[in-house]
């Protein structure tokens, strides 16, 4: 996999005249020479905006080029300014097969500027021939992955195969061409400021460094690294849609005063213990299964509905008896309900306490926690630890029961830490405890408040029999059977729901199993051997350079690649603020052609090509400048293409790269300048 620049091109047409510049490059190791100010860094972010990439910079879209490219170009011979009517730019590409097209696009025009033309040949190169030509278009939604986006197309060019990533939000989406470029195109203005690479972050790709990376080393970590993220998604979606059904039971249990028992909480692997899930029902001060009540209420029912509605003078003496008992009945189950509500708002009360006493607590450790961070840093804090005062409140004890003596032996920072997190642990089981009490003893007063409603309605109708004429229908028989068949039905259908309930929880437990089968298929290691060795040999590549650029802050032997992070650490620690600023620098330069030098040796998605844009950045030694000239030239000279743009002086660049295979492209001025019309 290789791409290689073989021509940019710029071009302004202003009210005086065409104005432009061309740059050729044959590969290998290209040196761009110009003055500062003089436009070398426009010739490469001309590239950058021929291919859409603009985004890497920003996420505001801007067009990341001068004026000379969008409002007006100076004529040098007089210094007067024109206005630009119409301009673009175009790089030409060849891939590793050995295609070239050619990409231009609009800067200044009627036209809109996410629209990309792409000729299939060398037609800058080669303007005597002629190639056909297709639209794209890029920074809208789809254009990495759309028959019609850029970025689509610039992929298979490259032999890319962009991998599916997980976003912040949980979506997917590409690992957009936009996060991988920095690793291997160094802008000048920000793209040195970070190790690996000024990655954009605003498209909320999930460790997106570690992504881009990975990709372009051609990590087998990749694929097994976005496997976990999708099952730990996965397992996050059935915990939700878990606790949406059990959430779901219980409510509509509760509705008509129902218990559901043994329900798992949590996603569980075991289809029986879903099974074992029952209803439950509160009769006679106990929860009984509701298939043994329902059963007893069909028996009653069954036999009601077999025999004749009786007269009320048949059932007089009964009703009368019936009635004095269910009023008796209706005055405990009050006097029950009374007592149930007593202790709810007496275990409200202890629940407030004690969520009270856990706010307490939980201050009391950050207090805590704060003053052993202040210890720790130095601070004198003896005085929060006499016998006089409180380490938490500092609140003065001097009137205590004991002697001030037993006093003395006054516990760490740490031991009274742990002492009140053990409180804490025994605090929250206890708001658990109360919280749980609280909802069954909602659930009992539910409960019985639909029993007493039953209860209720049977005296009324029992009543209503003792003062009816004597050959009337019995409105007790009548009310008593209409009662039993509505709460049959109504819990036949309770039944049912609560049946297809369960039914959708042992789906959830099928693809519990199936998240837990394929975690346990993975492999323990995160990184496969191959992937240990690309890193290894990265690591040395590292090294090696590093002596080359006369690295001096620490020995070089001290530095290695996480295996987590892929970033330059030392004893396990990521190399910051202790590099001097050059050595920062030259760590970047090693960083970025360590990448490069890896796609010589191994298989990897590295395109073949690296691009600094003045590279001598905080006054980097001559000498270190001279050894990534070096190492450029004998990379390109292996096959690569390395393109620095510079302002150094040139004849220290023709000094540090005497005899070195390279291609040198001087502008004495200004690069965009006036060019003869062109036909």
């Amino acid at each position: 996999m290789t791409l290689t620049v073989r021509h940019i091109r710029l071009r302004a047409q202003s009210t005086s005249g065409l104005y432009g510049a061309d740059i050729p490059m044959s590969g290998g190791c290209t040196i761009i020479h110009a003055p500062n100010t003089s436009g070398k860094s426009t010739a490469l972010q001309a590239m950058l905006y021929a291919l859409g990439l603009e985004q890497m910079l920003s996420p505001r879209r801007e067009i990341p080029l001068p004026y000379a490219m969008r409002t007006h170009v100076e004529d040098p011979a007089t210094g007067k300014s024109h206005a630009v009517i119409a301009s673009y730019v175009a790089v030409e590409l060849e891939n590793g097969s050995g295609d070239c097209i050619t990409v231009r696009r609009n800067v200044t025009s009627d036209g809109d500027r996410r629209l990309v033309s792409v000729f299939a040949g060398p037609q800058l190169t080669r303007p005597d021939l002629a190639f056909d030509r297709r639209d794209y278009f890029v920074l809208d939604g789809g254009a990495a992955q759309r028959e019609a986006g850029f970025h689509r197309l610039l992929a298979e060019f490259m032999g890319w195969r962009l991998p599916t990533v997980k976003r912040y939000d949980g979506g997917d989406c590409p690992l957009y061409i936009e996060t991988i470029f920095p690793l291997f195109f160094v802008e000048q203005k920000a793209g040195w400021t970070s190790i690996p690479g000024n990655i954009p972050t605003h498209f909320r790709i999930r460790d997106v460094h570690r992504r881009a990376v990975e990709f372009l080393l051609d990590l087998d970590t990749h694929d097994l690294e976005r496997r976990r993220q999708d099952l730990e998604l996965r397992q996050s979606a059935v915990k939700v849609t878990w606790s949406a059904l059990v959430h779901e039971t219980k409510a509509m249990a509760a509705a008509i005063g129902l218990n559901p028992a043994q329900i798992p909480e949590d996603p569980t692997a075991l289809v029986e213990e879903v099974r074992a899930a029952h209803l439950q029902v509160f009769v006679d001060d106990d929860w009984r299964p509701l298939t043994e009540h329902l059963r007893i209420l069909q028996e009653e029912l069954g036999s009601l509905q077999d025999v004749i509605i009786p007269e009320v003078e048949s059932v007089v003496d009964d009703a009368t008896v019936e009635a004095d008992e269910i009023a008796k009945e209706i005055q405990a189950l009050n006097g029950d309900r009374a007592e149930v509500f007593r202790e709810r708002q007496a275990e409200l009360v202890q629940l407030s306490a004690t969520r009270e006493r856990l706010k307490l607590l939980e201050e009391d450790i950050q207090k805590n926690q704060d003053a052993r961070k202040l210890q720790r840093y130095g601070s004198d804090i003896s005085r929060d630890l006499t016998p006089n005062h409180c380490p938490t409140c500092e609140q003065a004890i001097d009137d205590a029961l004991l002697p001030q003596g037993a006093l003395e032996a006054v516990m760490s920072i740490d031991d009274n830490i742990e002492y009140l997190l053990a409180q804490r642990v025994i605090f929250k089981r206890l708001v658990d405890r109360s919280e749980a009490m609280v909802r069954e003893l909602d659930l009992e007063l539910l409960s019985s408040s639909d029993d007493l409603r039953r209860k209720t309605a049977r005296l009324r109708a029992l009543k209503s029999d003792l003062i009816a004429p004597s050959h009337a229908a019995s409105a007790a028989f009548i009310e008593r059977r209409l009662r039993l068949e509505q709460r049959v039905q109504q819990l036949l259908e309770m039944q049912d729901r609560f049946a297809a309930l369960m039914e959708q929880l042992v789906r959830q437990v099928e693809a519990w199993q199936a998240i837990l089968g394929e975690k346990a298929d993975l492999p323990d290691s995160r990184l496969s051997e191959a992937d240990v060795a690309k890193i290894k040999m990265f690591e040395e590549s590292i090294r090696s350079q590093l002596g080359l650029y006369r690295f001096t802050t620490f020995p070089v032997g001290e530095l290695t690649v996480s295996e987590d992070t892929y970033r330059p650490e030392k004893e396990g620690f990521e190399i910051g603020f202790e590099l001097s600023a050059s050595d920062g620098i030259r760590l970047k330069w090693a960083y970025q052609m360590g990448l490069l030098d890896v796609s010589l040796k191994s298989r990897t998605n590295h395109p073949g090509l690296v691009v600094f844009d003045e590279p001598r950045q905080q006054e980097a030694a001559e000498i270190s400048i001279g050894g990534l000239l070096k190492e450029a030239a004998r990379i390109g000279k292996a096959g690569a293409q390395v393109i620095i743009a510079t302002s150094e002086r040139l004849e220290t660049v023709k000094e540090l790269s005497a005899g070195l295979p390279y291609e040198l492209i001087v502008y004495g001025g200004r690069l965009i300048g006036p060019i003869p019309d062109e036909r």
